[in-house]
């Protein structure tokens, strides 16, 4: 089987964005942000690569929030975000057919531009850029200030008591190798963290909180251990099984997780219809995953998406 470190951010954003969803962020410093729902994060450009961002939510308010971290912050950074934000208004207008008059451009939607700084950078300016017709300005988040020993500690006696964790301190817990300074001291902590999150009892929270730690941590930690912590959430299983049915591993991979938002917006009472227009898909499309899932309630994602592509490769072979 081929690598698939690569993707990591494909499968783990997913879960993390799941994590993230009618939480609030108080616990990295900015308690005024709270998550409502997570949006498409392909940003899709006329270039020959694709530009993706890491997490693009709707907050209670209805604006958006681009979030991110850094460990270094170069105007290199600063221009990939003018990239991010443009896209994201760009496809903004064309799904909500804007036109050019005062009355649409004031349908543009609020953004707000997260970023959450390591404990390598202590203090940046918000106005990160103003080159006279635009102006830039993030809401910074500081790891640098959080106990970084009093966090683990109260984090691993509560999983040594089979507790479940409260919402804060997952995210402590999936944020703190970022905690302290330094790569080496980043990959120490993180190897902690993560076998500290094995202990989860609530299956949920440790896919949750595995899938979290790899996704921030995806710059600080080196490939194979990145590889070991996605046998952890069991991410090979999955393509594995992909790949003993002779399917693409790209294609399949991209309907189970499109499944698995479905099946969760669904419990959340949401309609075919506001589901497809959320995911940017057809309802159609939405109706027939849905019929499946009541046809076969014992399935999983895996094995939905596996009907679902036999049936799309019947019909095919059909016509």
């Amino acid at each position: 089987m081929s690598d698939i470190a690569y993707q990591n951010k494909d499968i783990t954003l997913k879960y993390f964005a799941d994590t993230l969803i009618d939480k609030s962020l108080a616990v990295y410093g900015l308690p005024h942000i709270r998550i409502k729902d997570c949006r498409p994060t392909n940003l899709p450009a006329i270039e020959a690569n694709e530009l993706r961002l890491d997490n693009l939510f709707i907050l209670e308010d209805g604006s958006l929030a681009l979030i991110d971290y850094e460990s270094t912050f170069t105007i290199k950074d600063v221009v990939k975000y003018v990239n991010y934000i443009a896209r994201i208004l760009k496809r903004f207008i064309r799904q909500e057919r804007i036109r050019n008059t005062d009355e649409h451009r004031a349908k543009l939607p609020i953004l707000h531009l997260i970023i959450i700084f390591s404990a390598d950078i202590g203090e940046v300016d918000p106005d990160i850029m103003d080159v006279g017709c635009m102006q830039l300005k993030i809401e910074p988040a500081y790891l640098l200030g959080i106990e970084t020993e009093e966090v683990f500690r109260k984090i691993q006696d509560k999983i040594k008591n089979k507790e479940a964790l409260g919402d804060d301190e997952l995210l402590e817990l999936i944020i703190l190798p970022l905690t302290v300074k330094g790569r080496e001291e980043k990959q120490a902590l993180a190897e902690k963290t993560v076998e500290l999150a094995g202990g989860i009892q609530n299956e949920e929270q440790r896919i949750q909180a595995l899938s979290g730690i790899l996704t921030f941590a995806d710059k600080i930690i080196d490939k194979e251990y990145a590889k070991r912590i996605k046998e952890a959430i069991g991410m090979n299983k999955v393509a594995q099984l992909f790949y003993d049915e002779g399917i693409e591993m790209g294609l399949a991979k991209g309907k189970a997780d499109l499944i698995r938002c479905i099946r969760k917006k669904i419990k959340k009472g949401y309609a075919a219809i506001e589901i497809a227009e959320v995911l940017e898909i057809d309802v159609l499309h939405v109706k027939q995953i849905a019929v499946l899932m009541q046809n076969y309630p014992e399935d999983t994602d895996v094995e939905i998406a596996a009907r679902l592509l036999r049936g799309e490769k019947q019909e095919q072979a059909v016509r």
